[in-house]
């Protein structure tokens, strides 16, 4: 009599176990986004603005020097100004992926500057000067970009 009820113990337990749906090894949810403080999300845009600001000063300061007629001083200028638009944008993006609690709306605008920053630098390395009309698109994005970020880190 134990036997029997052992048994038919043993048969619901695999039954049960068989209609089971099987694990896959994943999370059956996307973990929930990280939920930071006011005192995070504060302190993260202040970061990200700084670093902006810094990048806008050395962008400032490199398109306020020309070279004159020296043709070297002309080249040396130029360079310059492509280091700071690469520079500028991988600090950007490096300061950015250091404070997840930035705003969204600041990330995506920082995002976008940099993104156009680096074009600029591809653009300029082609040749390519403001005055030329392919310029404009990566021109104008940099324009809203920056406007975007001015307004968000007031």
């Amino acid at each position: 009599m134990v036997s029997l009820v052992l048994a038919l113990v043993a048969i619901g337990i695999g039954l049960s176990s068989w209609m089971r749906p099987m694990q896959t090894g994943e999370p059956s949810a996307t973990p929930p986004a990280p939920i930071y403080s006011d005192r995070q999300i504060t302190d993260a845009k202040a970061l990200v603005c700084a670093a902006y600001e810094k990048v806008h000063h050395a962008l400032v300061l490199s398109s306020g020097r020309n070279g004159d007629s020296d043709p070297t001083a002309i080249l040396a200028v130029a360079t310059s100004g492509r280091q700071v638009l690469d520079a500028g944008s991988r600090y950007l993006l490096m300061k950015l992926s250091k404070e997840p609690a930035t705003p969204a709306d600041l990330a995506t605008a920082i995002r976008r500057l940099a993104d156009s920053y680096q074009e600029l630098t591809i653009d300029y390395l082609d040749g390519l000067t403001n005055s030329d009309a392919e310029l404009g698109p990566s021109l104008q994005a940099s324009d809203e970009a920056t406007s975007t970020i001015e307004r968000l880190c007031k």
